[in-house]
């Protein structure tokens, strides 16, 4: 009998633990609902406001014309090879969308109770100052890069080199690497691997191109360097007297010159020849 009862008792004392954790239960999900309900309210009215604002936005750059400002300043084109296929204002606009919605979510969070939610959105905002100014950082080293780029291009083929285009590139892939590694910095992100290959790799292309032009370019380089003169001395249709025959320049490339004869044919000559040998002639001019 005594084991009897002790039994009933137990039995009695579990199933009301049970009843006790049931009650419980019930009081904190009758306490979660109207959080639940206000959070949602609340992530409702936060996207509509979004909405908005992100609307407005983008209108008011159109009304006062700086979408417009922007496109004829070239600022719209070099954002958009930088992969920004939107209008200026509506890319900010999409921005500020975005930070309101996340701050919107923290609210909603809090207001629920959901901790690892609320968490992880302040982690987010927290990261988002070094974010931004790594956005910023590369968006303005393109910018720099690009004008670089077109500088260097414009040089280069105004002077009639045929690599112009190429060792534009070079440069633009050269400063945007460095950008590159400054943006990771911002966003602790260890580049120390990235500095290394990139010494490596320019100290390569550094030695490969002294060996290139001390031994097996020596010619080459000789001739690049006369070409660099010889067009400033000689302009297309200068008449020349080359190896006892009169000719006309037709073209002076990076490394070689172009000479039409009389009778229609040409002669294609190294540029060293033009300028370290005599030679008489007639201005174009």
């Amino acid at each position: 009998m005594y084991l009897i009862a002790e039994t009933s008792i137990s039995l009695s004392s579990f199933f009301g633990k049970i009843r006790e954790a049931l009650i419980k239960m019930a009081d904190n999900f009758a306490e979660f609902i109207p959080q639940l309900l206000l959070a949602i309210v609340l992530l409702f009215l936060g996207f509509v406001f979004a909405k908005l604002l992100a609307k407005a936005v983008g209108t008011l750059f159109a009304r006062l014309g700086v979408d417009a400002l922007l496109e004829k300043s070239g600022v719209t084109s070099i954002l958009q090879r930088a992969g920004i296929k939107s209008a200026p204002g509506v890319f900010i606009g999409k921005f500020l969308f975005w930070i309101a919605m996340l701050l919107v979510v923290k609210m909603a969070a809090q207001e629920a109770a959901i901790k690892d939610v609320s968490d992880i959105v302040l982690s987010i905002i927290s990261f988002m100052p070094n974010a931004i100014t790594a956005a910023l950082i590369m968006l303005v080293g393109f910018v720099v890069a690009d004008i670089i780029q077109n500088a260097v291009f414009g040089s280069l083929n105004a002077a009639g080199l045929s690599y112009a285009q190429t060792l534009s590139k070079v440069i633009f892939g050269f400063i945007f690497i460095l950008v590159l590694t400054v943006a990771l910095a911002q966003i602790n992100i260890q580049t120390e691997l990235l500095n290394a290959t990139v010494k490596i790799i320019l100290a390569a292309l550094g030695l490969a191109l002294a060996l290139c032009l001390g031994l097996g370019l020596k010619g080459v380089a000789l001739s690049v360097v006369s070409g660099l003169y010889s067009r400033d001395i000689y302009k297309i249709g200068t008449e020349i007297e080359f190896e006892g025959e009169n000719m006309k320049i037709s073209g002076v490339g990076p490394v070689t010159t172009k000479l039409t004869r009389s009778d229609g044919g040409f002669v294609i000559v190294p540029n060293e020849k033009l300028i370290n040998e005599t030679v008489r002639g007639r201005s174009a001019e």
